[in-house]
């Protein structure tokens, strides 16, 4: 099979792992800082996780809190009183007062959490040796960071016993014995010493494998295989340079060659600290109680990067951060070679780039959709009926009801009005006035397009689909003399402005330049559409328009670049209803006024929600918001508004087709809309019948069955017929053939 053939199971592979490599994700996935460790946590020289610390105190689990501290170190009595608190001074929350008291919580840890033995799971038994030379801490930190690997230890030390170390650090009996618990069962042969001399590595090493060696002997020019580290005088820092030791003489025994960092953790973590407050720490750490303890904690922020998650319902249905959702991704494209499962997540992002905008980085999560998408239609691997009704529609937009004229009396034209597929279907009376004002303001003449900008293809992924658009549009456009496009919709004004080889302005510009008349004087708050992301002179051009209508404009969460998505956009309103309806909702929810819109998906999507809404031109021109059009309705509205203007404007004739006589029963058109069936495509189910009539009548219901193929879908009605009238009791659909 040639690699070429691009539906070929090869040719799918091959495509889907050229689309997106791992070095790719891994660049994007570093833009993230969301996995960053904690300021407090970077600070710390052992990089404890203290976030974790915090959380399980602050529920009054010491227990819990205790283990993630001797996940990094088994000294956690030792570090209770001998905590250098870098980790203070970093926190957040020293911004604006006291930062956590973190000392104060590992003492509680110690007291309230850290009795009785060290749990070890499995303890791996390897055949390789390491020496350890030294009387201190760092030595018998070694000793722990090898031992626990499985690694056979042998203590090279002046010391008589393990307590001894511990003892100088001012640990009690009880809390020595409590820490060395953690070296219950590892292999460590102590070798005492009356003295440590530089000579015996070279003895050493012909029974170890490697060695580590404590910088306080002062050693130098050490053989290969065996490793120090630099001197340090505090606990945290000795138990630090230990554990970077331990991992070089790790790396010596098991034969890995190359350079080697010693872990270095910067927190590039974005924190807010908005409606955060400060206030003061605890104080008295030699004498912390479980209250004080638990308090102390409860002030933890919790510090994470949530920038894009606060004001996207994508992210928050899905309960996934952009880093985990472009892994996610990325294993659906080039690893899962069965079911696709993200299909349903890729489809359910809207690509309105809020989440770009809001992140400190800017990491474009919706581009890796966009690519994601793409790919997958190009290869096959992205079922079509995802996006086929959405198809359908802009195909109908740009076919059965598509109209594009100059103005009556001209051959070419100054201006073109493009209103955009949406506001035809979703207020065509709007449309109406509109054209009828620019054409009284402008001179020169002003045509009309109805149709689809093609952004409808452009989210479904179909190339091939958009071009034909554009070259629609671009041909016509030229036909009228290039004239300058007028758009009411900023989705329509961005794709111009990108792929079609010509600018728009919108239409509150050429209003507000020939001047707007005062309708009202009520308060409101202004959505900013998905397609005005980025474009400040828009967003400011629409509230001047707003103001300049008498309105007061009130302020509302996530406005400009940082606005929420109403649904609509990626066609996630046709692939996902139930987060498409979350995102209206969730959109809507934020004004507690009249909310006025500059997108007609966007007052259609917030309808639906049942907010009190309306587009800035029906404000504008007093047209009264109509009740929701349902998908049939919308198909309807573009065909009476185009069958309309031409006869009253042009003066031609349009005959829409006739529908039969068709009654529904209660219930089935909402049904319908759930299953996006039209009246339309029950009339050619109906017809197809009185043409062929094949039914199979159901007795127990008493009601007929027919079905009819349109395209690659076959529609099932269930009616009954009385006087030349049906009375429609149900519709679905299959992509199946009926033979």
């Amino acid at each position: 099979m040639e690699q070429k053939k691009e539906y070929g199971f090869i040719g799918k592979h091959y495509r889907m792992k050229q689309a997106f490599g791992q070095e790719e994700l891994h660049e994007r996935e570093a833009v993230c800082t969301r996995e960053d460790p904690p300021a407090c946590m970077a600070s710390c020289p052992l990089h404890m996780d203290m976030r974790a610390v915090c959380a399980h105190v602050a529920k009054g689990d010491f227990k819990k809190a205790a283990g993630v501290i001797r996940t990094v170190t088994p000294f956690l009595h030792l570090l209770s009183k001998n905590c250098s608190r870098t980790c203070v001074a970093a926190c957040k929350l020293s911004e604006l007062g006291d930062g956590i008291c973190l000392p104060a919580l590992v003492r509680a840890c110690a007291l309230y959490g850290g009795s009785g033995a060290v749990s070890r799971f499995m303890l791996p038994r390897k055949s390789q040796k390491a020496a350890v030379f030294g009387d201190d801490l760092f030595a018998l930190a070694c000793c722990w960071e090898l031992g626990k690997k499985g690694y056979e230890i042998f203590w090279y030390t002046t010391c008589s016993s393990m307590q001894e170390v511990l003892a100088a650090w001012g640990l009690s009996g009880e809390e020595t014995a409590s820490d060395l618990t953690a070296f219950d069962g590892l292999r460590i042969t102590r070798k005492q010493q009356e003295a440590l001399l530089r000579e015996m590595l070279e003895d050493v090493l012909q029974e170890a494998d490697a060695g580590c060696v404590s910088p306080a002997l002062g050693w130098t020019k050490l053989p290969e295989g065996i490793y120090a580290a630099e001197k340090k005088e505090k606990a945290e820092q000795l138990l630090a340079e230990a554990k970077y030791a331990a991992s070089l003489a790790e790396r010596q025994i098991q034969g890995v060659h190359g350079a080697f960092q010693r872990e270095k953790k910067e927190s590039r973590l974005y924190v807010t600290m908005d409606h955060v407050e400060g206030s003061a720490a605890l104080t008295d750490v030699g004498h912390v109680t479980k209250e004080s303890a638990q308090a102390e904690a409860a002030r933890c922020i919790q510090c994470q990067c949530v920038e894009c998650i606060k004001g996207c319902v994508y992210l928050q249905h899905y309960k996934r951060n952009p880093r985990a959702g472009i892994r996610e991704i990325y294993n659906n494209m080039s690893i899962v070679m069965g079911n696709h499962m993200a299909n349903g997540m890729i489809n359910a992002c809207d690509e309105c780039g809020q989440c770009k905008a809001a992140c400190p980085n800017g990491f474009d999560y919706p581009d890796v959709c966009r690519i994601a998408k793409h790919t997958m239609v190009e290869t096959g691997k992205m079922p079509g009926s995802a996006h086929e009704f959405a198809l359908l529609d802009a195909q109908f937009s740009n076919g059965e009801a598509y109209l594009a004229k100059p103005e009556p009396g001209y051959e070419s034209c100054r201006y073109l009005f493009f209103p955009g597929c949406q506001a035809t279907a979703v207020s065509p009376d709007t449309v109406e006035a509109a054209y009828a004002d620019l054409r009284a303001r402008l001179d020169g003449g002003v045509g009309l397009m109805l149709g689809c900008c093609g952004a409808v293809a452009k989210w479904a992924a179909r190339e091939d689909l958009f071009r034909g658009a554009m070259e629609q549009i671009h041909a016509q456009w030229e036909q009228m003399g290039r004239p300058q496009v007028i758009c009411a919709c900023p989705t329509c004004k961005q794709v111009f402005d990108k792929h079609a080889g010509f600018s728009a302005v919108g239409i509150w510009e050429i209003l507000l330049e020939t001047g707007v008349k005062p309708v009202s004087d009520g308060t409101v708050s202004v959505h900013d559409a998905c397609g005005a992301r980025g474009d400040a002179k828009m967003q400011a051009d629409v509230r001047a328009f707003v103001e300049a209508l008498g309105c007061r404009i009130e302020k509302m969460a996530y406005e400009g670049d940082l606005a929420p998505c109403c649904g609509f956009g990626g066609l996630v309103k046709y692939t996902n209803p139930e987060v498409a309806g979350k995102k209206a909702r969730f959109a809507a929810d934020r004004a507690e006024g009249k909310l006025l819109t500059y997108c007609m998906a966007c007052r259609d999507q917030f309808s639906r929600a049942g907010v009190d809404t309306c587009h800035i031109l029906e404000l504008a021109y007093g047209v009264e918001p109509q009740p929701v059009p349902d998908l049939s309705a919308r198909r309807a509205n573009r065909l009476k508004l185009k069958q309309k203007l031409l006869e009253e404007l042009w003066k031609e004739g349009f005959e829409m087709e006739t529908m039969l006589p068709v009654v529904y029963a209660d219930g089935v058109m909402e049904q319908m809309e759930e299953r996006m069936i039209l009246k339309s495509d029950v009339d050619a189910v109906l017809k197809a019948y009185e043409a062929s009539k094949e039914a199979v009548f159901d007795e127990e219901q008493g009601w007929f069955v027919t079905c009819h193929r349109l395209d690659n879908v076959t529609f099932w009605v269930k009616f009954t017929r009385e006087d030349d009238q049906y009375t429609v009791r149900g519709a679905y659909s299959h992509r199946m053939t009926v033979e």
